[in-house]
């Protein structure tokens, strides 16, 4: 394997039409995702960083190193990098107000079982999390259980820490950030979450393409700003899924650019990007 060190030359690789390919066979392939014409300058962006971590001159090697890597660990660091998503706290509010004012009163009395697929660094499970303590007086005698899953090893590392920066937490409430933050170990900046609210949330890698080792039924399931990224046959197949793994009377949350298409889903959509299993 080649080594380069002139960072100078490293600014100028170039990202072929047949590399770009090759990754977006190589990613489309092992989880769905389908890299569209226009992201070429992103892949080349992200994957300059493993260009330099493993010290190959060009993106040819660099996949022919990932294609050839027995351990396949540096295919799991082309996933990653290629699929770190933008999330915050309260990310569409308005569905979190639904979750507290419609969804959490109803359910007293009974398991709360929800799952983040797409949970990215945790700010989402989070958030479910709190919600449902302000209703703590409904889960003092049962279990509650969130699900948080993702296809990227590094945010899940991020979201298990449950450290986040002063910008991370910039358009929290103060109020959230008294009731559910502390300072950090050892004086390393910024704000963890505390472990009250972390201890609701089970985190675990999933790949959304392969076989789900999941037991339903859930009442929530949030797959916000996931879909995006695969095509209306892979869509169709998830949301069937999702449909699966739902109680009667569940919640389905996508995103407000997403949505539920075609005749036989099974689901009702009953508030923007909120759709319902019938039943109960």
């Amino acid at each position: 394997m080649k080594t380069n060190t002139a960072t100078e030359h490293l600014t100028q690789i170039p990202l072929s039409k047949e590399d770009f390919g090759r990754v977006k066979s190589l990613l489309h392939n092992y989880s769905g995702i389908f890299l569209h014409e226009g992201k070429e300058a992103l892949v080349r962006a992200r994957l300059m960083k493993r260009i330099r971590k493993v010290g190959v001159s060009s993106f040819l090697e660099y996949l022919d190193y990932v294609e050839n890597d027995e351990t396949g660990g540096e295919f799991l660091s082309l996933v990653d990098v290629l699929t770190t998503n933008k999330t915050s706290f309260f990310r569409e509010k308005q569905h979190f107000d639904f979750l507290n004012e419609e969804v959490i009163p109803s359910m007293k009395g009974r398991e709360f079982k929800w799952w983040s697929a797409g949970c990215s660094s945790g700010e989402e499970p989070v958030t479910m999390a709190m919600t449902l303590f302000e209703h703590r007086e409904f889960m003092r005698d049962f279990k509650v259980k969130i699900l948080a899953t993702d296809l990227s090893r590094d945010v899940l590392r991020f979201a298990k820490d449950g450290i986040y920066t002063p910008e991370k937490v910039k358009d929290l409430p103060d109020y959230y950030l008294r009731k559910y933050f502390q300072n950090p170990p050892g004086g390393e900046s910024g704000f963890q979450v505390k472990e009250q609210v972390q201890n609701l949330i089970t985190y675990g890698r999933l790949n959304l393409q392969e076989k789900w080792p999941l037991k339903g039924p859930f009442q929530v399931i949030m797959c916000r700003n996931v879909m995006i990224y695969f095509n209306r046959q892979t869509q169709m197949e998830l949301v069937s899924k999702f449909h699966d793994l739902l109680e009667p009377g569940g919640y389905l949350f996508l995103g407000h650019s997403e949505s539920v298409s075609g005749k036989n889903h099974g689901f009702v959509n009953i508030k923007p990007a909120v759709y319902q299993k019938p039943g109960r």
